[in-house]
C-alpha cells in the first residue's frame, strides 16, 4: 500500500503540473510512467511488475480497478491531491 500512495502523490501532483501546461514532454512521459506502474499494482503476480507488459484486456483491467479504488477511497483520494 505504501508504494501505491507514493505513486499516486507522484501521479496526482503530475496530473495537476500537467492541467496547468507546466510539464516538459519527457516530465509528461515520466508522469504516464508512474501512472503505468500505479495501475499495475492493482493486478495479480507478474502483471504487477514494473515494466510487465500488458494486454488490451489486462490494461483495461488494471485501470478499472484503479478508477473502482479511488471511488472508495475518495477522501484518502481527495487528501493525496491536494498536496
Amino acid at each position: 500500500m505504501d508504494q501505491l500512495l507514493q505513486l499516486l502523490s507522484v501521479y496526482y501532483e503530475c496530473t495537476a503540473l500537467a492541467e496547468a501546461h507546466q510539464l516538459t514532454q519527457i516530465e509528461r512521459f515520466a508522469c504516464n510512467e508512474t501512472y503505468q506502474q500505479a495501475k499495475r499494482l492493482f493486478l495479480e503476480g507478474a502483471l504487477a511488475r514494473p515494466g510487465s507488459i500488458l494486454t488490451k484486456e489486462q490494461n483495461t483491467e488494471a485501470y478499472l480497478l484503479f478508477k473502482a479504488w479511488e471511488v472508495e477511497n475518495a477522501a484518502l483520494v481527495a487528501a493525496l491531491r491536494s498536496h
